[in-house]
């Protein structure tokens, strides 16, 4: 197979718009400045217009991400966006002449900014300006708009023969499920298209290629953890329910799309398996069909509470055949059912060996763009030219962190009980086999949230952070997954109800066990750390007798678990309170069990060195139960070794200084009871 001619396209660069791109790695000589692993990408995005000739991009003007668009035949790009006070993210085309965005806050305090996030934007292409679709909530708030306007709305389909007309599925303030409108974008107009709508709670909308609207997935009630699958055969046909599926247990089938003949769908089906593999589906008489594609051990198409993972299922946009299926295993992976495209991707992966090579079709063009990356690399865009074979460099995303990142490695977690799970972890560059070192056991948040993805890429999850951050440093750092984590198989998700402050504990315990028995490991300097639930496990692991833990690390924690279900920002949702009570596995909030698996009410059992950090106006995890436990930790004798406050911050730290002041704190009470 002969490689690609290489070259580097620096098509912006004389508009002053885009950086410049640096191909050169950094110098492993030194270890990395903290505020590099902090600073912007310079790109956060890149998307290929639907006729193959623009690329869409953000770029930083006036300090902000701000929206830029490459025209790739006339090698110029020009800025649709302006902005000094939001960054502009989650672009899409709508079509060749509209853009959708929504405002995001990159190094802005996440407590005080978060509300200025959100919204839906349209922008032309011609330049004829921007229209705000959907308010962020401090512009409702601000405006006494609360009861009115749309709260969210995303992009369906186009309607054919409209340039700025679109179906959207949105939700009004006033309303409590999903309806489909028909929307201008370039003004706002809408009208309903779902009047007299199958049911309440509707979360997701399908429609059919001639834009029927025919699958609707919506909750049972209020506070059900059911849901329900509608759905009619035309346009004139009733709604009827044809499954229902609980998200905390099995089985389930979930739909992902129509295929090409609008009778046939295409679902994930964890039913008879231990994960979601992917079926055709007849839904007139409720039968499974073939399967298109599974995994040994990882979920395809869907997550047990039927959320579609994007871009998991790749059709053709002029045929709407299926050309492709993905899945986020140890390393993504793309299985091409399209003979063209699985050739194009050998031939890359040829070219770029040792990443992973994402490729996106230009419409009808002759163009794909590839997002190249790895673990070590953050990652780089590249243009391939079918016809020429001619594949020209866009730029790079983290140059700076290229040659400083140290692998991340997947290992699988065996549970003390049998269970199997995918997990991770991060040795130093310069570590030399078989000396034990010190050793970080990083749990992640949610505790339903995987963190590592896309094979350990950094930038796409906090975890990966923290560990490149201590291994820079020399600490080995093992990112386990645990039951309840999603996407690794339905079963160990489904695996963790009733299980939390018990068999969750007990997995964490059972990654630093099997740290110390790969010999990397000191089981005299083991640290327990995490943020959020991480900062739950990191005190509740460490109140258990033979704990493994010399010390812990609790970010942004819950201590009180009837204070977290009274005053966290979902405390309101029926529908939230009742899915953690299962999590839990308490009868109800009064069971003993809610206090028994509180750290807050034992931390007289805690031995080891704490250190807490909070976010001052953290809503999720309120920090006043932080500041509860520290008190009670010096009023057991064993005050924590240092609290530090994000001012301004919420759920998690944004801003550069706040993160390099955080770790540099971190760092020194590491070094101050190890020594490094």
């Amino acid at each position: 197979m002969r490689l690609l001619r290489r070259s580097i396209l620096l098509m912006a660069l004389a508009a002053g718009l885009i950086p410049g791109v640096h191909a050169q790695s950094a110098s492993a000589t030194t270890a990395v400045p903290l505020a590099d692993f902090f600073k912007r990408p310079q790109y956060s995005d890149m998307v290929p217009s639907p006729n193959g000739r623009y690329l869409a991009t953000t770029s930083p003007i006036h300090g902000r991400q701000n929206l830029v668009v490459i025209d790739l035949q006339e090698r110029k790009g020009v800025a649709l966006t302006n902005y000094d006070n939001i960054d502009v993210g989650n672009i899409a085309w709508a079509n060749n002449d509209y853009l959708l965005f929504r405002a995001i806050q990159i190094g802005a305090p996440s407590g005080q900014d978060t509300p200025r996030a959100g919204g839906l934007f349209s922008v032309a292409m011609d330049g004829s300006g921007i229209y705000q679709l959907v308010k962020t909530a401090s512009q409702f708030a601000r405006s006494g708009l609360a009861g009115s306007g749309f709260v969210d709305m995303r992009l369906l389909a186009p309607i054919e023969g409209s340039k700025t007309e679109f179906l959207m599925e949105a939700i009004l303030a006033t309303d409590n499920a999903y309806d489909i409108y028909r929307v201008d974008i370039s003004n706002g107009r809408y009208r309903i298209v779902t009047q007299g709508r199958p049911g309440d709670f509707i979360q997701r909308w399908m429609i059919d290629s001639k834009r029927v609207p025919r699958i609707a997935l919506a909750a049972a009630n209020e506070s059900s953890m059911e849901q329900r699958v509608l759905y009619r055969s035309n346009a004139e046909s009733p709604w009827k329910e044809i499954h229902r599926f609980d998200v905390t247990k099995p089985p389930a089938i979930v739909p992902l799309a129509f295929m090409k003949d609008d009778k046939t769908l295409i679902v994930a089906s964890n039913e008879g398996r231990k994960n979601f593999a992917i079926f055709t589906y007849d839904p007139e008489t409720q039968k499974l069909g073939e399967m298109l594609a599974q995994h040994p051990q990882y979920d395809m198409g869907t997550d047990p509470q039927g959320d579609v993972k994007p871009g998991s299922i790749l059709f053709s946009r002029e045929t709407r055949e299926l050309i492709g299926l993905r899945v986020d295993a140890d390393k993504p992976t793309t299985v091409w059912l399209d003979e063209t495209m699985a050739r194009m991707q050998a031939t890359i992966d040829a070219t770029l060996p040792g990443r992973t090579n994402m490729l996106r079709r230009f419409g009808t063009s002759n163009r794909v763009l590839v997002t190249s990356f790895s673990d070590t690399m953050p990652g780089r865009y590249y243009l391939f030219d079918e016809t020429k074979r001619n594949l020209e460099e866009v730029g790079a995303v983290m140059p700076w962190l290229e040659g400083k990142l140290a692998p991340v490695r997947p290992f699988m977690l065996k549970t003390r009980d049998g269970l199997e799970i995918p997990s991770y972890y991060v040795l130093p560059r310069d570590y030399k086999p078989g000396t034990p070192i010190p050793t970080i056991i990083h749990i992640h948040g949610g505790p339903m949230a995987r963190d590592v993805v896309s094979g350990g890429r950094y930038g796409t999850g906090f975890g990966v952070r923290d560990a490149q951050i201590l291994a820079s440093r020399g600490y080995a750092v093992v990112l386990p997954n645990f039951r309840i984590t999603p996407e690794l198989g339905s079963h160990i998700f489904y695996a963790g109800f009733g299980t939390y402050g018990m068999q969750m504990i007990d997995d964490h315990e059972d990654a630093a066990q099997w740290a110390i028995a790969q010999g990397f490991a000191d089981p005299k300097r083991m640290c327990i750390s995490g943020a959020s639930y991480g900062g739950y496990a990191a005190l509740q692991s460490v109140t258990r007798a033979g704990t493994p833990f010399t010390c812990s690390i609790s970010g942004l924690p819950v201590t009180d678990l009837n204070f977290q279900r009274r005053e966290a920002d979902y405390a309101a949702s029926k529908r939230a309170v009742e899915f953690w009570r299962r999590v839990q596995g308490v009868r109800d909030w009064d069971d003993p069990k809610v206090r028994e698996y509180s750290p807050l009410f034992s931390a007289d059992k805690i031995k080891v060195p704490v250190w807490m950090y909070v976010g001052e106006e953290d809503t999720r995890t309120p920090p006043r139960q932080a500041r509860r436990m520290a008190d009670a930790l010096r009023d057991a004798g064993n005050p924590v070794k240092g609290y530090f406050v994000g001012k301004g911050e919420g759920h998690g730290y944004a801003v550069e200084k706040t993160n390099v002041r955080k770790y540099e704190e971190m760092l020194a009470f590491l070094k101050s009871i190890w020594g490094q």
